[in-house]
């Protein structure tokens, strides 16, 4: 028996396939939808068991309106305005400086509290005599011969040195800064300056001015010591009662913190401190006050000669005063090959002349590294 052949067209093919697709998709939805419809009804259910209607807990909404969008295939993540992106409200936040500025306070200026200002006029440099030794009272008896007696001088020589500085800046900055930076540089200038007189008074090495803890001076009173380990009781005992107590009538300990803290840690035998004060602020030593010097060598010296610790009354030294600070406000200067005027910038300069001298430093005791 012959088989028998169908025929069917290209048209009546696409028509029939077509029929085919559209049947599978419309049976595909119809279970989809049915599954979904399952969960929500479930979801519905289980909310409606745990929360009542009226009090509807607002997690559970966000929740459900959360797996309506994923079953529609709809997400949207959140974008809220923010300060982070300039577009989105950054431009709206400013930035505000306040109008202060914030800084460590220095203890400076202990040279000019204590020493002694000498003016020197129209000088450059100024010579000053000072007693070496002084005369010889004698005891003689009816009709005898007086011997002769006198004073033997030395000298001390102020030689005038300048210091000075300049700061420049833009005439934007000083127009527009909301702190008041003139005022602000007036006072860190002034701090700078007592500082480097500080450090010329105490620890001058020469260039120009040779400080008080210079290992060159003749003091009236050394108590030698092989290392800052080496400082004891005794040795401070030594130190202030080695000289002449009328020199001693408005002295002060001088010396660096950490010096004195070796001392703060001097114990007795039963382990306690020898040293305790109730006010830090009144500290002494034997009733002479501790005045504590940054510029004043620290725990770690060890050169020969070099004085630790200075016992003495500071107007024994002398601060010449050639000029006092002068301020200039610059504008058609040049300042490290910068012309002021032509980048529309402002200059200050500060100034000053002075001269120093150690003077009597016979009226000093010193604790020092042994020579």
């Amino acid at each position: 028996m012959e088989a028998q052949v169908l025929q069917i067209t290209r048209e009546d093919l696409a028509k029939h396939t077509e029929e085919v697709v559209v049947n599978l998709n419309k049976e595909f939805d119809e279970k989809l939808n049915s599954k979904f419809k399952s969960i929500d009804d479930k979801f519905e259910s289980f909310r409606k068991d745990l929360i009542p209607k009226e009090k509807e807990d607002p997690n559970f909404i966000l929740g459900k309106t959360v797996f309506n969008l994923i079953k529609n295939g709809k997400t949207k993540a959140l974008d809220p305005q923010d300060e982070t992106t300039a577009a989105d409200g950054g431009y709206l936040v400013p930035n505000v400086t306040a109008a202060e500025i914030l800084r460590l306070t220095e203890e400076v200026g202990v040279a000019r509290r204590y020493m002694r200002l000498y003016p020197m006029g129209k000088a450059k440099s100024i010579t000053l005599p000072k007693k070496l030794a002084g005369v010889t009272v004698y005891r003689v008896g009816e009709n005898a011969s007086i011997p002769d007696t006198k004073t033997t001088l030395g000298t001390v020589t102020l030689n005038a040195s300048k210091a000075a500085l300049i700061v420049a800046m833009t005439s934007e900055l000083e127009e527009d800064s909301i702190v008041d930076f003139g005022a602000y540089l007036t006072e860190i200038i002034a701090e700078a300056f007592a500082a480097e007189e500080d450090n010329q008074f105490f620890a001058g090495t020469g260039s120009p001015h040779t400080g008080l803890f210079n290992g060159s001076h003749t003091f009236g009173n050394a108590v030698n010591v092989a290392n800052v380990a080496g400082i004891t009781y005794d040795t401070l005992v030594n130190c202030a009662r080695g000289l002449k107590s009328s020199y001693l009538r408005n002295a002060a300990w001088y010396m660096h913190r950490s010096i004195y803290a070796v001392i703060e840690k001097l114990k007795d035998s039963q382990n306690r401190p020898l040293f305790t004060v109730a006010d830090p602020v009144r500290q002494n030593i034997f009733g002479y006050p501790v005045r504590l010097i940054e510029d004043a060598p620290d725990s770690s010296t060890t050169t020969a000669g070099k004085p630790l610790i200075l016992l003495g009354d500071l107007n024994n030294s002398i601060i010449g005063v050639k000029r006092e600070y002068t301020l200039k406000l610059l504008s058609e200067a040049t300042v490290d090959g910068v012309n002021l005027a032509e980048n529309d910038l402002v200059g200050l300069r500060v100034t000053k002349r002075d001269a120093f001298a150690a003077g009597l430093t016979e009226g000093y005791s010193v604790i020092r590294i042994a020579p």
